[in-house]
């Protein structure tokens, strides 16, 4: 991949971590109380603008062969660029897909489920909601503070994990954006 090309994506990807941060300081100031407002809609934001820093790096399949292809390849030029290994944090978009696809997710509740309870957005610990009609998998959108968890249906995701995951990619591309206008600026100057 020519460098230009990569300054493109990885500034792309640069402008997606930033929203991510500003994401998670909201986020942040909800759960100290400094703020009064929807944590489970900004926790979404940082979810999909992850997601979006994980398909720069690590792109899906799709139905197109040729393209498919063409993003893997530039997505491994990219990992190789920043040295991100397989198993990274941001690559894993289980939770995005949870609210991705939603309606599914909900039909499956609603043929599985034993009680037809559901909890949505449960804000702090689990032992907040007892007794034995609520299961697990009844509980949509569920955030610990305490634990920087976060539940949906059963499957839990560590919210820092994602965030650290985050920092290291925006560090590592910062880096690079800079390695590469020097290298710019250098060639312009040997000419």
């Amino acid at each position: 991949m020519d460098e230009f090309l990569a300054k493109i994506y990885l500034e792309q990807a640069k402008q997606e971590c930033e929203r991510c941060f500003h994401s998670i300081q909201i986020m942040n100031a909800i759960t100290q109380k400094k703020l009064d407002d929807d944590f489970f809609q900004h926790a979404l934001d940082l979810i999909h603008h992850a997601a979006a820093v994980s398909r720069i790096f690590w792109p899906p399949g799709g139905r197109n062969q040729p393209s498919t292809k063409r993003a893997h390849r530039r997505g491994q030029a990219l990992r190789d660029m920043l040295q991100l290994q397989s198993g990274h944090a941001v690559q894993n978009r289980s939770l995005r897909d949870h609210f991705e696809h939603f309606d599914e997710r909900l039909d499956d509740w609603a043929e599985n489920s034993r009680n037809r309870n559901i909890v949505h957005r449960l804000f702090g610990p689990r032992s907040a909601i007892g007794g034995d009609a609520i299961q697990d998998s009844d509980i949509i959108h569920h955030f610990d503070p305490a634990t920087n968890i976060f539940g949906f249906r059963g499957e839990h995701y560590n919210i820092q994990e994602l965030a650290t995951g985050i920092d290291d990619i925006y560090q590592k591309t910062i880096a690079k954006i800079e390695e590469l206008d020097a290298n710019k600026a250098l060639q312009r100057t040997s000419r």
